[in-house]
């Protein structure tokens, strides 16, 4: 009895908080763009990757997921492109990490089709598996090595792993992080592998949300602001990160991901009347 009525009080919350839309709250919309990529950018700067992880995150506390992954577009593709231009030895790059770019890419374009079927909910509880594995690869470690002779296997595998999320959720992040992970990867190195391969999901992703209607014309307003508040929040966060402990940072950023992603699994249960 309790319980039920909880979670009919927390329905009621949810149909109050969750208002806004591109028709009605413009302004309100165009401010939670702003800063959320402000945040996001500064995450990014910081310890090199979490922007989509970021900015979605924020935006649907107010917005629906499909809306946020759609607005989430143009700001993470400007982003990357603007990260990896400043990497070193681009083309060595491309070619060093051409087979995890390829099968994310492929597996990219299969699922980006599938997100406006899933849904809201359903890809809200697949973003929120993400962040917890997301969370849990940076809060306990991944200690595995891989063996040079193997690399091209785990590029093949983890770039299809991260294509069959990142279609449907807009993140690729986790299997790029356990990559480099294994690689014991440079923190200067990380920055630019995962800008290049973040950036490289970028383009099929585009396809499958343009073409589903995911992301809609009147979005690219919010995606530009985006792009200018998430690079100059980069660049705020590249200067804070000599500043500042980046490990005690991070901590913080992954506390914040798990309360979040866990109310976005509660939030999905509710609304697909599992309890």
């Amino acid at each position: 009895m309790y319980i039920n009525t909880i979670i009919r009080y927390y329905k009621t919350i949810l149909h109050k908080v969750l208002i806004l839309n591109l028709e009605n709250n413009s302004n309100e919309i165009a401010i939670l763009v702003a800063f959320a990529f402000l945040i996001a950018g500064i995450v990014k700067g910081v310890i090199g990757i979490g922007l989509p992880t970021t900015a979605i995150t924020i935006m649907t506390f107010f917005i629906s997921p499909l809306m946020a992954l759609g607005l989430n577009l143009i700001p993470m593709t400007v982003s990357n492109i603007w990260q990896f231009s400043k990497a070193d030895n681009p083309k060595k790059l491309i070619y060093d990490y051409r087979y995890f770019a390829f099968f994310l890419v492929l597996f990219i374009l299969m699922t980006s089709f599938y997100a406006q079927d899933f849904g809201d909910d359903i890809v809200r509880l697949i973003f929120a598996f993400t962040v917890f594995m997301f969370v849990g690869i940076n809060f306990i470690g991944f200690t595995f090595k891989m063996k040079p002779q193997h690399d091209s296997f785990w590029q093949s595998g983890l770039g299809a792993i991260g294509g069959l999320f990142g279609g449907i959720a807009s993140i690729w992040a986790v299997p790029v992080t356990m990559y480099l992970l294994m690689k014991n990867a440079t923190p200067k190195h990380f920055v630019d592998v995962s800008g290049f391969l973040i950036m490289t999901g970028c383009l099929p992703v585009s396809i499958g949300y343009i073409a589903t209607g995911v992301f809609q014309p009147n979005m690219f307003i919010y995606g530009a602001l985006g792009s200018v508040t998430a690079v100059i929040g980069f660049q705020f966060g590249a200067k804070l990160r000599d500043k500042i402990n980046p490990q005690t940072f991070k901590k913080l950023l992954l506390i914040f991901f798990s309360l979040a992603a866990f109310k976005m699994i509660v939030q999905s249960l509710i609304e697909l009347d599992v309890f």
